[in-house]
């Protein structure tokens, strides 16, 4: 559908509640605070469901939008949502009745009655941008901070090939709103808690190399994770480190969860795509970035061959 036809959608709507996904980044929360914030705005009643895995970095982009214990919504929305298997626990009770999808994975089949996915934006914050502006909402500091930082995080602070035109005009019309840009980026990209400088030691001296340095793969282990006191927020984009390395082309991160069970995260180059090394393993993705989960009987050493079987499959596929 188009953005027009999901405004209208919206502007039709009411008693809205908004979903983000398991793990919430920046780009699912903050779209999630952005929509809540302008559709209140217009004088829709909205909220956003509790995300029991929010981090502290974006937990301020959706507190005080959460809806009363006895609050029952009439329309459901999702932001940044590919697959329902993504849903949170507390929200697989709305898997059949999402009326509206907002996304950028192209890997999503429609999940929703409707969907409004667009593949070709960078992140999903470029689309909701543009939905709020079809319904008129002014663009406060508030929403312009929720979708800065969407924007800003699911690109790399815009350095990700994912950046499109459409990313920095969005991002522009943030600025302009008086947001301190350069400030979040410094919150976001720079300032590194202790756990966290700890874990990227850990990577790197740790991690192993294929095929002549062109697959770097990375393991975090449980152990070390509660060893030097991480948690999901000192764990946010460090899939982004094996990519790093000049010569990857495809840098796998695996990363043990409380359970046993394991994540593969999968960040890559031009010349190989992520979602499909990630499709053998049952995830999915984006061109350049994509990500699985095991089985719970999977362990790390079996995560370990799986995904670098998949990778190995699709790397010699690009050389064809």
């Amino acid at each position: 559908m188009s953005v027009s036809q999901a405004a209208g959608m919206l502007k039709q709507a009411e008693d809205i509640l908004i979903l983000t996904h398991r793990r919430p980044d920046g780009d699912t929360t903050g779209c999630a605070g952005a929509l809540c914030r302008g559709l209140r705005q217009i004088g829709k009643t909205a909220y956003v469901l509790p995300n029991s895995e929010i981090t502290r970095r974006y937990a301020p982009l959706i507190d005080g939008l959460y809806p009363p214990e006895s609050w029952q919504p009439r329309f459901v929305v999702t932001t940044d949502i590919a697959d329902f298997n993504l849903f949170p626990d507390n929200a697989l009770m709305y898997q059949d009745r999402v009326d509206l999808v907002i996304d950028h994975h192209r890997s999503n089949p429609g999940i929703g009655r409707m969907n409004l996915i667009r593949p070709e934006a960078g992140a999903c914050a470029e689309i909701v941008y543009d939905v709020m502006m079809a319904l008129g909402i002014t663009f406060t500091e508030g929403i312009a901070r929720c979708i800065y930082v969407a924007a800003s995080t699911d690109t790399g602070c815009f350095k990700y090939s994912n950046t499109v035109p459409h990313t920095l005009r969005v991002a522009a019309a943030c600025l302009e709103t008086g947001l301190d840009g350069g400030e979040i980026n410094r919150e976001l990209f720079e300032v590194k808690s202790w756990p966290r400088f700890q874990m990227e030691r850990i990577i790197f001296d740790t991690m192993r190399f294929f095929h002549d340095k062109k697959i770097a793969l990375a393991t975090l282990y449980r152990k070390d994770i509660n060893r030097v006191g991480a948690d999901m927020d000192d764990l946010d984009a460090i899939a982004a480190l094996p990519r790093q390395i000049d010569g990857v082309q495809a840098g796998l991160t695996l990363t043990e969860n409380e359970d046993g069970s394991v994540k593969a995260s999968v960040r890559t180059t031009k010349e190989i795509d992520a979602s499909a090394i990630c499709r053998k393993c049952g995830g999915g993705g984006h061109l350049r970035a994509g990500g699985a989960s095991f089985p719970p009987d999977v362990d790390m050493p079996q995560a370990i061959q799986l995904i670098l079987q998949a990778a190995e499959e699709v790397y010699q596929e690009s050389r064809i």
